[in-house]
Parts: structure tokens; sequence; C-alpha cells
């Protein structure tokens, strides 16, 4: 059967699993990828393949209780030293302490789940074992190891551990590709904190990381006056970890609860404050100065508390800001986004604070059909819908919510609405705006025109900076005032 021996490496001595009839062959580490030689192990006859056991190996065999004939514990291979294991178990067969799966006579480690059986026993508490989040491998882990000794990849926090000698963890709640995120005891106050853990298990990507978890940091403060948006606490840095302590949400994401009640719609009016709430959000943050931009607003990024009816917006992790000059706003962004709720402009790395309300759009869409949108198609989809008697399956009396679904899923930017207060304007009017007064001469003009068919004096903000010269134009400008370079 199979045989483990550790990585002759010194920095690593990562365990490695020995498929049989490896002796005498060169493999690689899993772990540090350092070549090497197997030894000769011992076969399942009993004969030996090359070198035999130590004495001392087996003289420690049986202090553990080894019975005679029983497959004693594993020998060692020439110059390594084998990982500490226990004695074959006398009855046969036991289960694997961390995934239930039987062991077979003599194991060392599961064949299910690879989990190491620790020293001096054949069980280990099941509040230890460590489960790989790598959906490819999914290993346990006994306690103490940082990454996984299957896959190499960064290990989640075991409960229990302390942070700054101050939060102790609870358990996980979510783990992504960029952190994994905790319930924690705030020990010094005895109430509960949510701890992200930063996980890179690349020390070349390191740095990045570290700055998107800085920049989260410096977002969430940023935003701290606006109710649904969690408080932050710390910022915690040591070597190569990175913690985020903020607030205990007591809650489930909406799209869980949309899935585990089979994808039922919630009400619109319910959705239409949930909406408001989410705009005010996005007004402070595209008001900064650089804007942000949130750039992945989902069902699955907010949360819905015990009252059944607030909501919290959660992971920031992928804001950003735009750009504080032309340059900066033109250069492609690391395109992070989720098929769908994604723009055009954001897919192809150059999104800008109207690419929020396009998610916006789809979130609130996602929310009143139980549907998840597919990204432009869907405004193509609702504008099909309303044309026909009726208005399709659009209920009469919410077809204005429906209608602007659509305007703000609209491929062309500029048919979107300029900002999150005009959306919000709208949904606490319940109705599509349709034209706008000058400021300067009263005259009417059509919504979401840049200039005054009559007096040409601008109707919006002065946000669009042209790549050619630089200069302002006012957001709806198709093409630049200054030069007449094409805006987009």
């Amino acid at each position: 059967m199979p045989q483990v021996l550790k990585c002759p490496n010194p920095a690593c001595g990562k365990p490695i699993q020995i498929a049989d009839g490896m002796a005498g062959k060169q493999m690689g580490c899993p772990t540090c990828k350092k070549p090497f030689v197997v030894p000769g192990v011992k076969g399942t006859s009993g004969s030996s393949q090359g070198v035999q056991p130590k004495p001392a190996m087996a003289a420690a065999g049986a202090s553990r209780g080894s019975n005679p004939g029983s497959p004693a514990s594993a020998p060692s291979m020439g110059e390594f030293n084998l990982p500490n294991v226990p004695a074959a178990p006398a009855g046969g067969a036991t289960k694997c302490p961390a995934c239930s799966a039987a062991l077979l006579p003599g194991a060392i480690s599961c064949m299910d789940c690879g989990f190491m059986l620790m020293a001096d026993t054949g069980a280990t508490d099941d509040a230890q074992v460590i489960i790989c989040n790598n959906p490819a491998c999914g290993a346990a882990n006994p306690p103490g190891e940082r990454n996984c000794v299957r896959c190499s990849n960064v290990l989640p926090t075991p409960p229990g551990t302390m942070i700054k000698d101050r939060y102790k963890i609870i358990k996980q709640l979510a783990v992504g590709g960029f952190g994994a995120v905790y319930r924690a005891t705030d020990t010094t106050t005895n109430k509960d904190v949510a701890v992200k853990d930063m996980i890179c298990s690349d020390p070349g990507e390191f740095q990045i990381r570290l700055n998107f978890f800085r920049r989260e940091a410096e977002i969430l403060k940023s935003l701290e006056q606006v109710p649904i948006v969690p408080r932050i606490f710390d910022l915690i840095e040591k070597g190569d970890q990175a913690h985020l302590i903020m607030e205990f949400i007591k809650g489930q994401d909406l799209l869980k609860i949309m899935e585990a009640a089979s994808n039922k719609p919630f009400p619109v009016e319910q959705v239409i404050e949930w909406g408001k709430a989410i705009c005010d959000v996005l007004t402070v943050m595209h008001t900064q100065q650089p804007p942000l931009i949130h750039r992945d607003l989902k069902p699955d990024n907010v949360m819905l508390l015990e009252d059944q009816k607030s909501i919290k917006m959660i992971d920031f992790g992928t804001a950003r800001d735009i750009g504080a000059n032309v340059k900066e706003r033109e250069r492609a962004k690391t395109k992070v986004y989720t098929e769908g709720y994604a723009p055009p402009e954001q897919i192809i790395g150059k999104p800008e604070p109207r690419s929020d309300l396009f998610a916006l759009a789809g979130t609130l869409f996602h929310l009143i059909t139980g549907k998840a949108p597919e990204g432009t198609f869907t405004a193509r989809e609702l504008e099909d819908e309303l044309k026909k008697p009726g208005g399709g399956y659009v209920p009469a009396n919410h077809r204005w919510f429906y209608e602007l679904i659509k305007i703000n899923l609209a491929e062309d930017i500029n048919e979107r609405y300029f900002s999150a207060r005009e959306f919000r304007a709208d949904l606490d009017r319940k109705q599509i705006s349709k034209d706008q007064p000058c400021g300067k001469c009263k005259a009417v003009n059509e919504v979401r025109k840049p200039y005054c068919t009559k007096c040409a004096a601008p109707l919006t903000d002065a946000t669009v900076l042209c790549k050619q010269c630089g200069k302002g134009n006012v957001m709806g400008s198709r093409f630049c005032i200054h030069c007449g370079n094409q805006l987009r």
C-alpha cells in the first residue's frame, strides 16, 4: 500500500504520499517541486525493497503497542525521517476523523481526503481538522498546518486562533478568491466581529493583494456614515498575513435566500426600498474625488438582516477609484466583474460610475423576477415584453420600475441614468422622468440631454474628460465641445 515520507528538502519537510513500486525512482515534491530519489520501502508481503527499517524505529513501534503479526508503523526510509505516526489499529479498519471514510489497517493517512493521522492516537478532535478551501482538493489537514499538505493552498484559520491577542476565531463563514471571512469574538468587549483574512499563496502577488486590502479598509472608512455599510474597526498586518476586523452582520445574502426558496422573487415594493438604500451608497462613492466605483454589485453582496427588511452591502474588496486624470481614466483597469451584471465598458476594463448603475439594474431585475440577468440581452427582453399588449409578464402597476431597469441595462452608456442620485429620485417618485427644466432659461428639455436646446447651458455635471485635449465635457456628450474628438 502507499507509504508516506517527508520531503528531504529542509526548507519544506512536507509529508509526501508515495505510490507502490516507486522505490529507486525520481519524483518531485508536490509542495516545493524539488526532485529526489525515492528510497527503498517495505513491500506489502513483508519483504524488503532496499533500505531496512532501523532497529530504533521498530522499537518505537513496539512501544506504541503494535501487536505481533499486525502492520507496524511506517519504517525509516534511508536518511529521511517519516512523520511520527500511530501504530496500526488493533481492531482492523477504523474511520477517518475528518471525513469518516474507512481506514485500512495500518493506515497513516486517509486515502479519501488525505488527512494525516496524528502521533500516538488513531483519531483527532474534529474541531481541529482544517479542510482545504481549494475546490479541486478539499483535503483534510492536521492542526498547525498553514498550507495544505496536498496542494499547498493557504488553509483557513482554525477555530480558537487568536489575532492580535484580542480577536478569537469561532468559525469560517465564507471564502472567495481573495479572502475568507470568519465569525470571531472581540475578547475585550465580548462582542462578535467579522474577520476577513487575506488569502495569498503566491508570494509574488502578496503586495498586490495587500494593496487591495488596504484600499478596502480606506473605502469602508469613507463610507462609515452610510447606514447600510458595515463598520470597520481595525486593519491588522503581520508578516505574510492581513486581517480586516469589521462589524458582524447577522443575516444571509439575498442570492442564498432566493435559491433556498426555489428562486422565488421578493416583493417589488420591498426591492424598491432596497434600491433606494443602495443608491445612497453609490451616491457617496461616485461623488468622491476621484470617484469610487464598486464593480461587483449583485444579490450575493447584499445581506438581509434578521428583521427581514433591512439590508447591508458587503464586499468592497473590488472597489477602486477611476483615476484623477485622463491618462489614468483611459488606462484599462483590472478586469473585475460578474457576468450578467457587468456592462460592456467594464468587461473591457474601463468601468465608470454608470457601470454601477447597470449592475444595480441587473440586481433589481434578479430580485423581482428570480431570474439572473444576462447583461444587455435582458434589456432587449424587457423592451420586447413592454411592447406586448398588456405589457407581457410586466404588471401594469409596476411598469415604470421595469422601464427604469431596462434603461439602465442599456448597452450605450449615455442612454442610462447619469447618476445614482437621479436613479433614486425616480425610485422615490415611482415614475420615469421624461424631461428636465434648464436652470438658466427654464426651457424644458428631454431628460439626459447634455445641453439646453434653447440657451446651450450645460444640464449635467462636467465629469467627462476628453482623452485628446484633456478638457472637461458634461456627461452625455458624445463629442468634445473643445476639439471635436469623439468621447465614446
